[in-house]
């Protein structure tokens, strides 16, 4: 009796380590520039610091946050996660992506 008990113990443990990393292989990263989901269509608009006012002033005017990538383009869902601060820098977002929408875990300048 001890030895499956014992061995139901191991096995009860070890389920619970795999399943709180499950959440951490579904994120991803992305490299590029943040801006407004309009300019975003186009990258090498997008991709400058010298965009940061326009994206600024369009997300201010009801646009929503999105990212420029030499691939395409995803809307941001960025929760708390501020995105004016890395207005202008090219930047690495993690997170998860359903559809075109990337759910922001972090953003962190590109090196």
């Amino acid at each position: 009796m001890k030895i499956i008990n014992l061995t139901l113990a191991i096995v009860l443990v070890t389920s619970f380590g795999v399943l709180s990393f499950a959440d951490d292989t579904n994120s991803e990263s992305w490299q590029g520039w943040i801006a407004d989901e309009n300019c975003a269509k186009n990258y090498s608009k997008a991709a400058s610091a010298s965009h940061a006012g326009c994206a600024k002033s369009c997300v201010g005017k009801g646009a929503r946050w999105a990212l420029a990538t030499s691939d395409g383009h995803f809307i941001l869902d960025l929760g708390e996660t501020a995105a004016t601060d890395h207005l202008g820098s090219e930047v690495v977002i993690k997170g998860t992506l359903s559809d075109d929408t990337i759910k922001v875990a972090s953003i962190s300048e590109a090196n």
